[in-house]
C-alpha cells in the first residue's frame, strides 16, 4: 500500500491536530501507523472485493488486513495457501466457508481461522452483501491481489461471467507464484443463477483452477438420472443438456449436484448444487441449492469468552494462541463514552487496531489522536498507549497481535474476571482440526 504525502486526521478526528507525515507513518518501527479509511486500493476478485486496510509496510512485515466485501453467491473456489495462514472475523451478514471436507456459516462476531496447508473457501449463500475481515499471516498476498484482481470500488462490481479459459489459466498461474495452489475442483459457477432463461434447461459446470489433466464427474438430478461429464485436459467448461419429457409443471423443481469427481478433482462443497424450477412458457430459473442455513452456524458465545477490564476499557478474549497455534490474538474493546486522562499501558508486544464503531481516542504521552469508524492503527512495541471516548456513545475497536504475550499481559494487568487472575501464555494445541478454527463460539 502506498502513503503519499500527508495525511491529517482533521478536527473532530485528531484532538491534537497533529500532521502525521510520511515520515511519522512508515519506515520507523517505533513510531505508530495511522491509516484512515481513505483511498484504501480495492480489487474485485470473484464476486468478492478486497479493500487494503494494511500491509506488510504497515505491520513490519507481520501480517496484511483486508476488507472483504461479498457479494450473494460471491467468493473464492477451494485453494490452498502454501505461504499464509488466514483469519476471518466476521462484521456483517453471512459468509459460509469449506475448511476441508466440512462447511459451516459465520456469523457477525465470529472467527475462524483457515490453516496454511489446508483447502479453503468461501461463498456468501445469503441475498445480501456480507462484510469480513481476513487476516494473513505473513504479509504478502496483497500483491496476488493487486496482480489478478480487477481495480474498482465496492459500488462498481464487473459483470458476472465465466472469465474464458485464457484468463482463468493466467489467474491460476500467477496465484501459483504466490503460493496459492488453487485446487483442481468442479463448481457450479454462479453466473446466470436467479435468472429466467428460455429453452430446454441446460447447467454449465466449471473447473476453475487447475485444470491440465483429464477428469470427470457425474451430474446426478433428484429424479435419479446420472449424467456422466467428461473434462478434457485443459477443457474447463462443460454445459448439459437437462433432459425433460413436457411433463413438467410451472413450480416444479429439479435438483442437481455435481459428485464422483476422479482423477485428483475434488467438488466445491459450497457450489455443487443447484435447483432447477420449471416456469411458465418454456422457461426456467436456477439457484445455488446450498444455503446458509443447511449448513452448521456459529454465533460468537459471549458468555464463554474471557472479559477484562483494563483502565475504563473492557477487553474480550475472541481468539487466543490456543485457538490459532500461536499466530494471533484477537480483542473485541470497548471503550465507554466520557472517559479521559486514563493511566499510559506499555504493552509488550507491537498492537494493531481497528476500529469498529464510534471514534477511539489514542492518547501517547503529551500526544492524541482520534480514529475514526474502519481507521487502522499500529503501535510498535514500546508505545505507551491508553484508549478513551471523549463522545457520547460507545465506541470498539479490536485489537490483535501476534505474540501471545499481550494475553498475559491483559489479564494480568486488568480486572474483573477470575479467570483472568490465573492466566498464563497460552500454549498452542497439538491438533488442528475445526475445534480450533474457532474460538468459544456456539454452533446452531
Amino acid at each position: 500500500m502506498a502513503h503519499n504525502g500527508t495525511t491529517t486526521l482533521q478536527d473532530p478526528y485528531n484532538t491534537s491536530q497533529q500532521d502525521l507525515t510520511e515520515d511519522t507513518l512508515v519506515g520507523n518501527s517505533q513510531e505508530p501507523v495511522v491509516l484512515p479509511d481513505q483511498n484504501r486500493p480495492g480489487y474485485w476478485l470473484v464476486g468478492d472485493h478486497a479493500t487494503f486496510v494494511a500491509d506488510g509496510e504497515d505491520t513490519n512485515g507481520q501480517y496484511s488486513l483486508f476488507d472483504f466485501y461479498t457479494l450473494p453467491q460471491g467468493g473464492p473456489f477451494p485453494h490452498i495457501h502454501r505461504t499464509e495462514n488466514e483469519f476471518a472475523y466476521i462484521l456483517e451478514g453471512e459468509i459460509s466457508y469449506q475448511l476441508d471436507d466440512e462447511v459451516l456459516t459465520a456469523t457477525p462476531g465470529t472467527f475462524l481461522y483457515k490453516h496454511q496447508d489446508d483447502i479453503h473457501g468461501f461463498v456468501n449463500l445469503g441475498d445480501t452483501p456480507s462484510r469480513h475481515l481476513e487476516f494473513t499471516l505473513p504479509s504478502g498476498l496483497e500483491k496476488a491481489f493487486a496482480t489478478v484482481g480487477v481495480p474498482g470500488s465496492i459500488l462498481e462490481p464487473p459483470p458476472n461471467e465465466i472469465p474464458p479459459s485464457e484468463i482463468l489459466d493466467n489467474y491460476t498461474e500467477v496465484l501459483a507464484e504466490y503460493g496459492v495452489e488453487a485446487q483442481n475442483s468442479i463448481i457450479f459457477p454462479s453466473a446466470g443463477l436467479n435468472q429466467t432463461l428460455t429453452g430446454t434447461p441446460e447447467v454449465t459446470l466449471l473447473r476453475p483452477g487447475q485444470a491440465d489433466t483429464d477428469v470427470s464427474a457425474t451430474l446426478a438430478l433428484s429424479n435419479g438420472t446420472a449424467i456422466p461429464v467428461d473434462f478434457a485436459a485443459g477443457e474447463r467448461t462443460k454445459t448439459v443438456e437437462i433432459p425433460v419429457d413436457g411433463s413438467e409443471l410451472p413450480g416444479d423443481t429439479l435438483e442437481l449436484a455435481i459428485t464422483n469427481p476422479t482423477n485428483g478433482a475434488i467438488v466445491g462443497l459450497l457450489q455443487d448444487e443447484l435447483v432447477l424450477t420449471f416456469g411458465e412458457d418454456n422457461t426456467y430459473t436456477l439457484e445455488n441449492g446450498d444455503k446458509p442455513d443447511s449448513f452448521p452456524t456459529i454465533l460468537p458465545n459471549d458468555e464463554e469468552r474471557l472479559k477484562v477490564t483494563l483502565g475504563n476499557d473492557d477487553y474480550t478474549f475472541v481468539a487466543t494462541a490456543a485457538d490459532t497455534d500461536g499466530k494471533i490474538s484477537l480483542f473485541d474493546v470497548s471503550v465507554q463514552p466520557g472517559t479521559q486522562n486514563e493511566s499510559l499501558l506499555s504493552a509488550p508486544t507491537d498492537l494493531g487496531f481497528y476500529v469498529v464503531d464510534g471514534n477511539v481516542t489514542f492518547e501517547l504521552g503529551d500526544e492524541s489522536f482520534t480514529a475514526a469508524q474502519d481507521t487502522f492503527v499500529f503501535l510498535p512495541e514500546g508505545n505507551s498507549f491508553a484508549l478513551t471516548n471523549q463522545g457520547t456513545l460507545p465506541a470498539r475497536t479490536l485489537a490483535f497481535s501476534t505474540s501471545p504475550e499481550i494475553e498475559t499481559y491483559i489479564a494480568s494487568t486488568g480486572s474483573g474476571n477470575d479467570r483472568a487472575n490465573s492466566l498464563s501464555i497460552m500454549e498452542p494445541p497439538l491438533t488442528s482440526d475445526l475445534s480450533t478454527m474457532i474460538s468459544t463460539e456456539s454452533f446452531v
